[in-house]
């Protein structure tokens, strides 16, 4: 699909009203533009089906972006807002983040490659709260300074349960990037932090941040571990390191190959009894112990296969 019209995108939006099982629409690449974007938002004021829109590189501008965050405040489905590469500036994320304000169903926002300064940042911050549904944050290759990155510190600071949070190749200092690195050593929920290629950095602010993904890396393989065992899930209304799981996995040092080696000898029965899972409801230590039998399962039949 390289081009759908006005005709069409107005078609998709009375379509996606009544729609009952279409859960991903890619319409990326298909130069839709700022009034296609507001027959498209119309239809998703009222869906509750649709779980991906792809709208990146097309000519979506402040007006369609607005039209997006307005549908927003209404939609209760849609979790992934793909709208990278288009010409987004800051009075379209105002509008975009306004209507974050009232939806918890959103988990992740990709806004890669679009003119989003201070002002728009900031407005995404503010839309931010403990129980915010939004967990992935994309706004690499954009213009954000100081003050949005200060902004973006705050919301994490006051308990906005982002898990990942990228802003390489924008344009604040040392400043804005001290304030975010000490943000994210405290969150709780964080697992990805991204501020590479931010050209005014320098002298110990440069090397923390170069130096951030090696830091963070425990915490990234600890979520990815219960993505992956199924224990917990991007998309989730919890993030995955507040998981009632990630606490227990962390004391076995269940996400390392050697800590789950170290639980080779035990069975289910005494998995379940185990104090690092007495915090997790009767039904969770069953869920948890069997997860566990099978990953340690997985692991010591790599072990023998490596001697």
């Amino acid at each position: 699909m390289s081009f759908i019209g006005h005709g069409g995108a107005v078609w998709l939006g009375e379509h996606l009203h009544n729609n009952t099982d279409l859960e991903f629409l890619d319409l990326h690449h298909t130069k839709i533009g700022d009034f296609d974007a507001r027959s498209i938002a119309d239809g998703l004021r009222d869906n509750r089906v649709l779980r991906r829109l792809a709208l990146h590189n097309n000519k979506i501008r402040d007006v369609g972006a607005a039209a997006l965050g307005e549908a927003l405040g209404k939609n209760s489905g849609l979790q992934h807002l793909q709208l990278s590469s288009n010409g987004v500036g800051d009075m379209g994320l105002v509008g975009l983040a306004e209507g974050l304000r009232g939806n918890t169903a959103l988990r992740r926002l990709d806004l890669y490659f679009n003119r989003v300064s201070d002002e728009g940042a900031i407005a995404v911050a503010a839309a931010l709260m403990p129980e915010s549904g939004l967990r992935m944050i994309h706004l690499d290759s954009n213009t954000v300074g100081d003050a949005g990155a200060e902004a973006l510190a705050e919301a994490l600071e006051t308990g906005a349960p982002v898990s990942e949070l990228t802003l390489a190749y924008n344009r604040m200092k040392n400043g804005g990037a001290e304030r975010l690195l000490k943000a994210a050593r405290a969150s709780k929920s964080l697992h990805t932090l991204t501020l590479d290629h931010n050209q005014m950095l320098h002298g110990e602010i440069a090397a923390q941040v170069a130096a951030l993904s090696e830091e963070l890396k425990p915490r990234k393989q600890l979520a990815q571990w219960l993505v992956d065992a199924r224990l917990a899930d991007h998309m989730d209304a919890v993030p995955p390191l507040l998981s009632p799981f990630a606490p227990p996995i962390l004391t076995l040092q269940a996400h390392t190959r050697s800590g789950l080696l170290a639980l080779r000898h035990m069975d289910a029965e005494r998995l379940t009894a185990h104090p690092a899972l007495a915090d997790l409801t009767a039904n969770e230590r069953e869920q948890l112990a069997s997860v566990l039998l099978w990953k340690v399962r997985d692991a010591h039949a790599t072990a023998h296969d490596e001697l």
